[in-house]
């Protein structure tokens, strides 16, 4: 962080250089956002919001109006499943109150078998790997033993 100079003892503040790898630039998304302004058609608004949720355009006729009016229940008799159609019912009333741009919104995904069951997932993955060191500890020790036998 500082240099220090021999010769008349004073102190001169480096700056670090961020490497390109971490620049911000990587990470900027682009500029171009969708919102209630330049959506005018289904197909844009379902592409946007991903999810491969451009498979339901067919059930809306690909209007925009038509399926800013379905309701949850008339999607229900659709053939749309729970979980898309919570997700199209969010983005529904984001996009008609304006509050968010449309983007898409990744699904979570789980590690260590969820938040209730990784001390568990964790504690029999430590157990398997335990009997498999065992088992290949004694593998060895009978092939060592058999090596020893004149």
């Amino acid at each position: 962080m500082f240099k220090l100079i021999s010769r008349s003892r004073i102190i001169i503040p480096t700056l670090t250089v961020r490497p390109f790898s971490t620049s911000f630039r990587n990470f900027q998304e682009s500029k171009v956002l969708y919102t209630k302004e330049n959506v005018h058609d289904l197909e844009t608004f379902l592409t946007q919001i991903g999810r491969n949720t451009i498979e339901f355009k067919d059930n809306f006729d690909n209007d925009l109006n038509k399926f800013l009016a379905t309701t949850s229940e008339q999607m229900k008799e659709m053939g749309i499943d729970t979980n898309q159609r919570k997700y199209l019912l969010r983005w529904k009333d984001k996009f008609i109150n304006n509050t968010e741009p449309l983007k898409e919104h990744k699904t979570g995904k789980k590690r260590n078998g969820g938040e209730r069951k990784a001390k568990t997932v964790k504690a029999r993955r430590l157990a398997l790997q335990r009997i498999e060191e065992r088992e290949r500890f004694a593998k060895e020790a009978e092939n060592n033993q058999q090596e020893r036998i004149f």
